[in-house]
């Protein structure tokens, strides 16, 4: 139930940051559209927490863009490593998960501009031998730079949830845990950014 609970803020704060960003750009529903504009790939690597370890998960996705802003697509992520776990030491532990992505980017055409995320999917951990299968969530937000038009490099911060752990040695908040990702990102996008008519009537009406 606090895991519930803790997922609905999250998920709530995301919609309600979205909405506003939207209704102040105009953009969500405007002349843009949303279109097929791009395809992106990439890396994934997150910085995080498990049990009392720092580790990095990597990881790959791939995704399609529309009005240069919605990317839905796809992603996994992975660890492998020994852990001490209950005072064992050296205890070989894997976690990988699949997920389903999707992301915003608000303002796309500025050199830096930001961007939330939410990846959800079927994963397994494996503690010694012992296996079980999750269900993972990983709402984020942060920052996207466009390095070049076929490069942009994404610098986030965000929390990992679990559920449906039945592995006896593992307590649930020993694999969930916050964690920062930095994420290289290839592909192309194309078009133009649309703005909104009115934006440039309001601008040219104060500058006369």
């Amino acid at each position: 139930m606090k895991h519930n609970r803790s997922l609905f803020f999250v998920l709530s704060l995301l919609l309600t940051s979205t909405l506003a960003f939207g209704q102040r750009e105009e953009t969500v529903l405007g002349e843009r559209g949303w279109g097929f504009s791009g395809i992106w790939g990439g890396y994934h690597h997150q910085y995080t927490t498990y049990g009392n370890s720092d580790e990095f998960n990597r990881g790959g996705f791939f995704g399609f863009e529309f009005g240069k802003s919605l990317t839905v697509g796809w992603g996994n992520y992975r660890v492998y490593d020994e852990f001490n776990w209950q005072g064992a030491e050296n205890q070989p532990f894997s976690f990988r998960w699949n997920t389903f992505k999707l992301g915003y980017a608000f303002i796309p055409y500025k050199a830096i501009h930001p961007v939330v995320n939410f990846d959800f999917g079927r994963g397994r951990v494996n503690l010694n031998g012992a296996e079980d299968r999750v269900f993972v969530m990983q709402p984020s937000a942060g920052v996207e730079i466009n390095v070049f038009r076929w490069f942009r490099l994404g610098l986030e911060g965000g929390y990992r949830f679990v559920n449906n752990n039945d592995i006896a040695a593992i307590r649930d908040e020993q694999i969930e845990g916050a964690y920062g990702q930095a994420s290289l990102k290839f592909g192309f996008s194309w078009g133009r950014y649309h703005k909104r008519k009115a934006d440039k009537d309001y601008r040219r009406n104060h500058e006369d």
